[in-house]
């Protein structure tokens, strides 16, 4: 009988399958571990499904991983884009002034006079304060304390036995240049402390923190405002009142361009309770010698004269022809750059990078400084030819890194001499800074030292993590255009930071 052929294929096909599908008893099985990934691939892998199915359509992604010591790059995603890094520049200029003024770098500031103090403590003369630049006037440095420096000042001319000056209260700032602003900050961040103006002079990092009290005895009432610090530099209109917790409420706050006039108006629900809010001042250095000649009052020195800022006064000063009271130090560059990675305070870095330009470039301003960090960062080797730094803090939307450039950042102070001292200014997930409440519960808690970067539809995270076996490694992530809320985004980079902390 003739078997058809479509028949014979089908059999030889059953043979074939049955062929694969036993075990005859000398098969070598392959090892199991042949079809394993690595602990690489296997995170790189989680990463890749993690960003794949993100719901950032809109946006981009740009993340770079590697390990510290070796180099080797396990991870990349538009590592080589640009982005704007908001504030992940901060690591840009806290680790170029921490390597070039070095970490017991201390700002210097001169009070001193152009008169003499007689037998009965009496100063015959002006009290000038030669401004450095120093960020350190601020309760960020002394426990929280509002008044601790200036108290430190009239402890140092009480030493030197002045109970009374017969002049003004003068505050020079020409240490840096008169730009306020950083540069492409917004008109309308001017208000709020992150937009703070920066200056030679600084005190309170040139802010008033306001505490809102509702009045929980009669409604209708203005909320009681409480200034720290306690001053009248800034005019402050109330037209906030407490109003009933089932009553519609809208209040805001805000202070005129270029004045010192600001208020707060609105219906504040009485259910709210206690809130702090901050308004900025204008002219910092004014604001330093208005309150500073507040405070001697208070001591009981009297001061006869004004508050001036110096660039008011007809004729320069001459300090060849003054004489030095006293001189204020700042405390060490090791703290004040973790007052500046940890909460990511914008002021403080805008004066690192004038700050550089002072000491080794022409002038105290921001050009000048950005010139500096990019010649340091050249003369280390890292690639700069795509990095476009236009401020000190991220502020500014013109800022644009790829997280191949951020990963070279974290390589070189890897490898620096003060490496611990720029490590340990960085946030430590679950315990410190801006990362403080992320990452809890799982492998990367109080694993990652990283900085955070935030403006409008951006957000970074760079820094280090190390693996379950103790091995060290550097990452940049970050996001921009996206329109998903933020705290999503945040969601998926702390599930990136703990996919690299549980690997083996």
């Amino acid at each position: 009988m003739k078997i058809s052929t479509r028949f014979s294929f089908l059999l030889l096909l059953s043979v074939v399958i049955v062929s694969c599908t036993t075990h005859p008893h000398n098969a070598t099985p392959l090892p199991k571990h042949q079809f394993m990934r690595s602990a690489q691939q296997q995170a790189a892998y989680k990463i890749d499904t993690l960003l794949n199915h993100a719901p950032t359509d809109m946006g981009w992604w740009g993340v770079k991983v590697q390990y510290a010591n070796t180099g080797e790059v396990f991870y990349e995603r538009n590592a080589g884009k640009m982005f704007m890094p908001a504030s992940n520049e901060k690591m840009y200029t806290t680790a170029a002034a921490l390597c070039l003024l070095g970490p017991q770098y201390r700002y210097a500031t001169d009070f001193v006079t152009n008169g003499e103090v007689d037998k009965n403590g009496v100063l015959d003369g002006d009290l000038i304060i030669k401004g450095s630049g120093d960020p350190s006037w601020s309760w960020r440095f002394y426990d929280k304390n509002y008044d601790s420096v200036m108290v430190n000042f009239i402890d140092s001319l009480k030493i030197q036995g002045i109970r009374q000056i017969n002049g003004d209260i003068i505050g020079d700032d020409n240490i840096f240049d008169d730009q306020p602003l950083g540069y492409g900050w917004s008109w309308d961040d001017e208000t709020y402390y992150y937009g703070a103006q920066i200056s030679g002079l600084t005190y309170s990092e040139n802010y008033i923190d306001y505490i809102l009290t509702p009045d929980s005895v009669t409604m209708g009432n203005p909320v009681i405002i409480e200034p720290h610090p306690q001053t009248s530099y800034l005019n402050l209109r109330n037209d906030l009142v407490t109003v009933s917790s089932d009553t519609a409420t809208k209040w805001t706050y805000d202070r005129e361009r270029g004045t010192n006039n600001a208020w707060f108006e609105g219906d504040y629900r009485i259910q709210k309770g206690e809130t702090e809010e901050t308004i900025t001042i204008h002219n910092p250095t004014l604001f330093t010698v208005h309150v500073l000649k507040e405070r001697l009052q208070d001591a009981g020195i009297k001061v006869t004269g004004s508050p001036v800022d110096g660039d008011d006064l007809v004729d320069s000063l001459d300090y060849a022809e003054l004489h030095k009271i006293f001189t204020y130090y700042s405390h060490p560059m090791s703290d004040i750059i973790s007052k500046v990675n940890r909460p990511s305070q914008n002021l403080i870095a805008e004066i690192l990078q004038k700050t550089m330009g002072a000491e080794y470039g022409e002038e105290g301003s921001s050009r000048e400084g950005r010139k500096v960090q990019m010649m340091f960062f050249d003369s280390l080797g890292m690639n700069i030819e795509n990095l476009r730094l236009r401020d000190g803090s991220g502020l500014s939307r013109h800022n644009l890194v790829s997280p191949n450039t951020t990963v070279s950042l974290l390589e070189m102070m890897w490898a620096h001499p003060y490496r611990s001292y720029f490590m340990e200014s960085l946030p430590l997930s679950g315990l410190t800074g801006t990362i403080r409440r992320r990452m809890i519960g799982t492998d990367a808690e109080q694993n990652v030292r990283a900085k955070t970067g935030t403006i409008g539809y951006v957000s970074s995270l760079s820094g280090y993590t190390w693996t379950n076996s103790g091995e060290p490694i550097m990452f940049s992530i970050m996001a921009n255009h996206f329109t998903i809320p933020t705290y999503q985004v945040r969601g998926i980079q702390d599930q990136i930071a703990n996919i690299l902390s549980e690997m083996e």
